[in-house]
């Protein structure tokens, strides 16, 4: 009665386990027909005890279980092998779709030596087949279990032991009766101080949790089954960590009390990055049941994937992606799957480290992780990414494929160089307080400037060696002493208390702050000081750092700045007083001068040409002479006349539209007589396309004759003069050049001054005045225009530029 009461509880234990467990378990008898069912399997496949019990496995379901695969493995690879996992099968269902299932087969002998009997568990991989990382990470953990009735307590501890997520079995009184491994290395205990105590008082009392307690002295005594219950604590060993519990009360065998069974499911990362929350799965493995009295049972844990999981075939075209990878990189199932994945989102995809990582690194080494790739994005920017990459073999010895797992790091690369830059920019400083006299003085026997460090009752800390020797006083006299009794109270200055007292306890940094003072050692001084109120090393009080800057000398050269720029300004007012007066006695003297000298050349003139009698030749001779010097007298007075109006800013412009082709022709023409009897050669190079300028005729007629005659007086006998006129933008170019005596390198800044010649052999038999270059420079700045002049030295010629705009835009129009 009693062994068969004890088989009897063995029976409800693993009934109890086979419910437990979340994937769909099911039992077959040796004509595999249905013997059980678990829960999960009901509600997986969406179907009714009464229609499953009993019935041939391939009848199930209006016959949907009739699938090649699953006959092959039951009736053709089971008889030869007792044990089988991981055998795939892909499937429609009628009720829930297409499927991808992994089978794991037992044959074990059934209590009492009955005929033996099938487990199947089966495993949903569909969504883990869209999700690469999760095949990166599921493993199956497969533990054998000890069949003897009266060993039920092992067989939980070998369960136990499977599991990767940390497992504890309490007692009704909640001390520890068994613990798995994955519990002890992931809470970093040992079994000596974990089994035999009491809950609570695991870990020097971390586990005294009172979201704990409510579980199981509050929820569990009500309700024999408990899951997702989510607890978040303080460990001292691993952290702050947020936990899902999930519990169960089961009768112990042999009619012993009910034992508690706690699943711990550490979901702190998965807390931390809430789109993971929604990819995290869990993938329950089978684990083998073998026993005389009990059945062998399988468990997978899920792993939790948080990041974006792409899987690829063979020839590296996507097969699946996770509902993250979408999501992240705003792509559609639609344009991804069954795509090579360098084509993927207009070939964004097509990364030579990606390239690298697939075609080079990966068939040589089957796993790879933490592989660190940057890359622009159309869509999302630019990432930096961690690829962790597998190959792995698909089920029932189908193709290779390759999980690739994208983690995104460039928040954390931000931060990190965030972090590394704060790091190098922080200064390490002395920390002993021992040290600190020793710091101040290094800090103020840097700076030049004299520098004075106080504390907070302004008495002196520390003085740098400039202070001592600018205001020459001695460190047995200065140190420690307050600031103001300095130098027989010398530093009593109502300003220096204004700064220390008034303004710097408001405003820890003060900057230019002006003191004057008469010092007995060093007399009346200027300066400026600036204050900084600073945290001393260790916490102490706050110190004063001083620093002063001796003005005295700046300022007395500021003032002789000061007045020198009043002298100036005055010369500047009388000079331009003198000039403006130089010119107006010019005209006028001009004035005066040409109304005589024009009827001394008319009246010469009238001679010359014998109009009232013969002249001798003599005669003749001395009226010419008088006629010569006359006219070039009178240009002289024209051409002063014409400076000093442009100086005076008198001068007029008569504007009108010059055909400047035709005036360049003219003027040229006019020279050709003085040309030929000099005997040089005259080229002109004149663009068809000359535009037409508004100028004032005589003007630019007097700056091209000037420039013109110019080159033909100062080009020796067989040289060469020239005329180059282009339209360049909205200007014209002319430029006169020549190959005479040039002009030295020392006179070139002197050519422009009036009446200033240049001083050759040659120039000294030439007629001139001076004023033709710096008249023609004015009147050409006049138009608008910009005038230069260019040599290289003597008797290597001269080349004359100067434009004109096309457009007149100045004022003073006539």
């Amino acid at each position: 009665m009693s062994k068969k009461r004890t088989v009897t509880k063995s029976e409800e234990y693993s009934e109890s386990i086979i419910n437990t467990v979340r994937e769909p378990l099911i039992i077959l008898d040796q004509d595999l027909r249905v013997v059980t069912v678990s829960r999960s399997f009901y509600d997986f496949f969406k179907v009714k005890p009464e229609e499953t019990v009993g019935q041939l496995i391939y009848d199930l379901g209006n016959k949907q279980w009739d699938i090649p695969k699953l006959r092959e493995l039951l009736e053709t690879i089971l008889p030869q092998k007792a044990t089988f996992d991981n055998y795939e099968v892909e499937h429609d269902f009628a009720t829930i779709g297409r499927r991808t299932m992994l089978l794991n087969a037992r044959q074990i002998q059934r209590v009492l030596g009955k005929e033996r009997i099938i487990l199947l568990a089966i495993e949903d991989i569909t969504e883990r087949r869209e999700i690469e990382i999760g095949l990166e990470k599921t493993r199956k953990e497969l533990e054998v279990i000890k069949k003897s009735a009266d060993e039920v307590s092992e067989f939980a501890e070998s369960v136990i032991n499977t599991v990767r997520e940390p497992l504890i079995s309490l007692d009704q009184d909640l001390r520890v009766v068994t613990v798995s491994r994955s519990f002890y290395e992931f809470f970093k205990v040992k079994p000596e101080e974990t089994v035999g105590q009491l809950i609570y008082d695991l870990g020097n009392k971390q586990w005294d949790i009172p979201k704990l307690r409510e579980l199981l002295e509050t929820i569990l005594p009500q309700k024999a089954t408990f899951e997702n219950y989510e607890v978040e604590h303080d460990f001292a060993t691993i952290g702050r960590r947020t936990m899902l519990l999930n519990a169960r009360q089961i009768q112990r065998v042999l009619g012993k009390e009910r034992i508690i069974l706690l699943a711990i499911e550490d979901i702190t990362e998965r807390k931390e990055i809430e789109a993971g929350l929604e990819k995290t799965r869990k993938e329950l493995a089978v684990i083998k049941i073998a026993a005389d009295e009990v059945s062998e049972y399988a468990e997978s844990i899920i792993n939790t994937v948080r990041e974006p999981l792409i899987s690829l075939n063979q020839n590296l075209r996507v097969v699946a992606a996770s509902r993250s990878f979408y999501e992240f990189f705003k792509v559609k199932p639609e344009e991804t799957v069954g795509q090579l994945i360098y084509d993927l989102g207009n070939r964004q995809w097509d990364i030579p480290k990606l390239r690298e990582l697939l075609e080079d690194i990966l068939p040589k080494k089957v796993a790879f992780d933490n592989y660190e790739v940057e890359h622009d994005f159309a869509t999302i920017g630019r990432r930096t990414m961690l690829l962790n990459a597998r190959q792995i073999q698909r089920g029932s010895g189908k193709e290779r494929i390759i999980l690739l797992a994208i983690e995104d790091i460039t928040e954390r690369k931000e931060i990190e160089a965030g972090l590394e830059k704060t790091r190098k920019e922080l200064v390490v400083i002395k920390i002993a307080a021992d040290e600190v006299s020793e710091y101040a003085e290094s800090i103020i026997n840097t700076v030049r400037e004299p520098l004075i460090a106080l504390d907070q009752d302004l008495r002196v800390v520390s003085v740098s060696r400039s202070f001592y020797e600018f205001f020459k006083v001695n460190p047995e006299e200065t140190v420690g002493q307050l600031i103001y009794d300095l130098g027989n109270k010398q530093w009593d200055i109502p300003k220096l208390r204004e700064l220390l007292e008034t303004i710097l306890p408001e405003k820890a940094t003060f900057d230019n702050y002006e003191v004057e003072h008469d010092f007995t050692g060093i007399g009346r001084r200027i300066m400026l000081l600036n204050a900084r109120q600073i945290q001393r090393v260790l916490g102490k009080e706050r110190i004063i750092l001083l620093a002063i800057e001796d003005i005295t000398e700046r300022r007395e050269i500021e003032i002789g700045l000061e007045k020198a720029h009043v002298e100036l300004k005055d010369l500047a007012t009388e000079l331009k007083r003198t000039a403006r007066v130089k010119s107006e006695f010019l005209a006028n003297m001009s004035h005066e001068l040409r109304t005589p000298l024009n009827s001394i050349n008319g009246f010469s003139e009238v001679l010359y040409d014998e109009t009232f009698g013969p002249l001798n030749e003599k005669q003749k001779k001395y009226v010419n002479s008088v006629l010569t010097s006359g006219k070039h007298l009178l240009l002289l007075i024209n051409q002063i006349l014409d400076m000093a109006k442009v100086e005076a800013g008198k001068m007029r412009m008569a504007l009108s539209s010059l055909p400047m082709k035709n005036l360049l022709n003219e003027i040229s023409l006019l020279l050709a007589d003085m040309v030929s009897k000099t005997k040089v050669e005259m080229l002109l190079e004149i663009a068809e396309d000359l535009p037409n300028i508004e100028a004032d005729e005589l003007k630019v007629k007097e700056i091209v004759y000037n420039l013109l005659s110019n080159a033909v007086k100062f080009t020796p006998e067989g040289g060469k003069i020239g005329m180059r006129a282009k339209k360049a933008d909205s200007e014209i170019e002319i430029v006169v050049w020549d190959t005479g005596v040039g002009i030295a390198p020392e006179n070139m800044g002197k050519i422009f001054e009036g009446f200033f010649r240049v001083d050759t052999p040659y120039s000294r038999v030439t007629e001139g005045t001076g004023l033709g270059l710096p008249l023609s420079k004015k009147l050409v700045e006049l138009h608008g225009g910009k005038f230069s002049i260019e040599s290289g030295g003597l008797n290597k010629g001269t080349s004359v530029r100067f434009t004109l705009p096309i457009v007149y835009s100045g004022g003073d129009v006539r």
